[in-house]
C-alpha cells in the first residue's frame, strides 16, 4: 500500500537533465566578470592608447630612418662579391627566425592557459580543443607577424629592391609560423625532442649562412648569386612553408584535446611571471625566471668535486658550470662571425658597434655567478674575502672567453671585403680588444643591476609616478657598450676606446668596493646599536639595584 509521500513523488515531474555550458558561454562569463571589475574608464584607456600610438610612430620613424641610411651605405658596394654576399644574408635571417620561433614555442607551449583557467575552466565538461583553438591561431599569427618584420628588415638592410624585400618578408614570416605550428603539433603528443633538434639545426644553418657571406666576400667561395635568383628561391620557400604551415596546423588542431592541463598551466605561469617582470622593466628578473624554468626541466645533475683554494676555487666552479652548460659558450663562438659579416657587407665603420652588442648579449648567460652574488648579499658575506675580490673571481672565466674572442676577431678589422677600410695589424688588434672590453664591461654592468626599489620616493612624470631606477635599468650595459665603441664609430683611434674602457672598469670596480663598504658600515651600525642597548640595559639595572 502506497503512502502519501509515495503518491506525491509519483506525481512530481522528473527533473530535466542539465546541459553543460559551451566554451563560448564560459568565455562570455569570464568577460563579464572582468568587465565588471575594470579599474579604468574609457577615456583613460583612449588616452593611454594615444600615448602608445605616438610613441610607436616616433620610434618606428627612427628605425625606418636608420634602415634607409644603412641601405644606402650597403648599396654603395656593387661588386660581384658584395651582391652575392647580400643575396645569402636573407637565408641567415630565415634560419634565425625559425630557430627563435622553435625555441620560444618549446619554452612556452606554444598553446598555453593561465592558472585561473586551468583550475576551473579546463575542469568543465567542455571540448578543450574548441577553447584552445583561438590560442593556437594567436600563436601562429604572432610568429607570422614577427617573422615578416625580421625578414623585411634584413632584406632592406642588404640593399634589396621592393620585390625581393616583400618576397623574403613573406618567406620568413610563413616559415616562422610553420615552425610554431609544428611545435604545437608536437605539444599535442607530449614530444619535444624533434622541436629541440630542429632548433639547433636551424641555428647551425643560420651560422653557416653567415660564414658563407664572409667566405664569398673574402674570396674563399665563388658564387654568382643575384637578386633575381634570390627572389625565385624565396618564392619556392614561400610555397614549401605554406604547405608545412597548413599541414602542421591541421595536425595541431586535431591534437589540442590531448594536451595535458599541467603543460598548459606551466606555460601560462611562465608568461605571467615574465610579463610581470617586463611590467616592472626588470629584464634581469625575466631572465632569472627563464633560467629557473630550465633548471626545473633538467631536474638534477651529477655533482662534481671542486679544486683549488681560496679564490681559485670560485674560478674553478665557474669553469665547471660552463662545461656543465656549454650553450652560452656556443653562442659566444657564434658571435665571432658578426664582425666578419659586417665587414663583408661593406659596413666596416659599424663593425665595432655590431660586434660589441653581440658579445654583450652573448656574455650575459655566462655571468650567472656574478648575478647570484649581486642578488644574494648574504652569500658573499659567508666567504672570507671581500665582495669585490669574489666578484672579480666570478668574472675571470668570461673575461678569458672575451680575450679569446678578441684574438679570433682581430682579422675582421684588417679589412678583407670589397669597400672595406684597410688597417694595420696593430690598429686591428687594438680595435678587437676595445670591442671585447665593451661587450664584457657592458655585460658586467647589466648583470650587476639591482632590482627596482618601489619603496623609494617616486619621480613625477607625464605618464605617472616612476621609481628612480625603473627607466635606467633598460639602458644598463648598452650605455657602456655604445660609449666605448663610439670613438671607433666616429673614425677616431681605438686608443680612445681603450681609455674609456679603463675608466668604465674603474667605476665598476669602485661600485663593487662601495657595496662592500656599505655592507661593512651596516654591520658596524648594527654592532654599535647592540652595544648602546647593552649600556642602556646595564645602566637601568644599576639604577634598580640602588633603589
Amino acid at each position: 500500500m502506497k503512502t502519501l509521500d509515495d503518491v506525491i513523488q509519483d506525481q512530481a515531474p522528473e527533473p530535466e537533465p542539465l546541459t553543460p555550458a559551451s566554451p563560448r558561454e564560459l568565455k562570455r562569463l569570464m568577460k563579464d566578470w572582468r568587465a565588471g571589475r575594470a579599474t579604468k574608464s574609457l577615456s583613460e584607456a583612449f588616452h593611454d592608447a594615444y600615448v602608445v600610438l605616438i610613441a610607436a610612430l616616433m620610434i618606428g620613424a627612427m628605425i625606418v630612418n636608420v634602415i634607409l641610411k644603412a641601405q644606402r651605405v650597403v648599396s654603395q658596394c656593387d661588386s660581384i662579391s658584395c651582391v652575392s654576399a647580400r643575396a645569402v644574408l636573407p637565408w641567415a635571417a630565415f634560419a634565425a627566425a625559425v630557430a627563435a620561433a622553435l625555441a620560444v614555442s618549446r619554452l612556452f607551449g606554444p598553446v598555453l592557459a593561465s592558472a585561473a583557467e586551468g583550475f576551473w575552466l579546463l575542469d568543465a565538461p567542455i571540448q578543450r580543443a574548441r577553447m584552445l583553438g583561438a590560442r593556437l591561431v594567436a600563436a601562429i599569427v604572432t610568429a607570422l607577424i614577427g617573422g615578416t618584420v625580421v625578414g623585411a628588415v634584413v632584406a632592406a638592410l642588404t640593399g634589396s629592391g621592393l620585390t625581393s624585400t616583400l618576397v623574403w618578408a613573406g618567406a620568413t614570416g610563413l616559415s616562422a609560423a610553420a615552425a610554431v605550428a609544428f611545435a604545437a603539433s608536437q605539444q599535442g603528443i607530449e614530444r619535444h625532442r624533434l622541436t629541440h633538434v630542429a632548433t639547433y639545426v636551424f641555428s647551425l644553418l643560420g651560422l653557416a649562412a653567415l660564414v658563407l657571406v664572409v667566405g664569398i666576400s673574402a674570396g674563399w667561395f665563388r658564387l654568382g648569386l643575384s637578386n633575381d635568383l634570390g627572389v625565385e628561391l624565396g618564392l619556392v620557400l614561400v610555397g614549401f612553408s605554406t604547405l608545412v604551415l597548413v599541414t602542421s596546423a591541421v595536425i595541431a588542431a586535431r591534437r589540442l584535446s590531448r594536451i595535458r592541463r599541467a603543460r598548459l598551466i606551466s606555460g601560462g605561469s611562465l608568461v605571467s611571471g615574465i610579463s610581470g617582470a617586463f611590467f616592472a622593466l626588470d629584464i634581469g628578473l625575466a631572465r632569472d625566471i627563464v633560467v629557473e624554468r630550465r633548471a626545473v626541466e633538467i631536474g638534477h645533475v651529477k655533482p662534481r668535486r671542486g679544486r683549488g683554494v681560496g679564490l681559485q676555487a670560485i674560478i674553478w666552479r665557474e669553469l665547471q658550470r660552463l662545461f656543465r652548460f656549454p650553450q652560452p659558450l656556443l653562442v659566444v663562438l657564434g658571435t665571432i662571425v658578426v664582425p666578419y659579416a659586417a665587414d663583408a657587407l661593406g659596413m666596416s665603420s659599424l663593425t665595432p658597434v655590431f660586434a660589441g652588442l653581440a658579445l654583450f648579449l652573448a656574455l650575459i648567460p655566462m655571468l650567472g655567478g656574478l648575478r647570484v652574488l649581486t642578488r644574494t648579499g648574504g652569500l658573499a658575506r659567508c666567504l672570507p674575502f671581500s665582495v669585490a675580490s669574489i666578484k672579480l673571481a666570478s668574472i675571470a672565466v668570461p673575461a678569458g672567453v672575451a680575450a679569446i674572442w678578441a684574438i679570433a676577431t682581430t682579422a675582421a678589422y684588417l679589412g678583407f671585403g670589397d669597400g672595406a677600410v684597410q688597417r694595420s695589424p696593430a690598429e686591428a688588434s687594438l680595435m678587437a680588444i676595445a670591442t671585447a672590453l665593451a661587450g664584457l664591461l657592458g655585460a658586467v654592468r647589466w648583470t650587476q643591476a639591482k632590482g627596482v626599489d618601489f619603496g623609494a620616493p617616486m619621480i613625477s612624470t607625464q605618464a605617472g609616478a616612476f621609481p628612480p631606477g625603473l627607466m635606467t635599468n633598460l639602458f644598463r650595459g648598452f650605455d657602456v657598450c655604445l660609449l666605448i665603441t663610439a670613438p671607433m664609430l666616429l673614425g677616431l683611434s681605438p686608443v680612445w676606446s681603450l681609455v674609456i674602457a679603463g675608466i668604465a672598469a674603474l667605476i665598476l670596480l669602485n661600485s663593487m668596493d662601495a657595496e662592500s663598504l656599505r655592507l661593512k658600515q651596516a654591520e658596524q651600525q648594527k654592532a654599535l646599536e647592540a652595544q648602546r642597548k647593552q649600556r642602556d640595559a646595564a645602566a637601568q639595572a644599576a639604577k634598580q639595584r640602588k633603589r
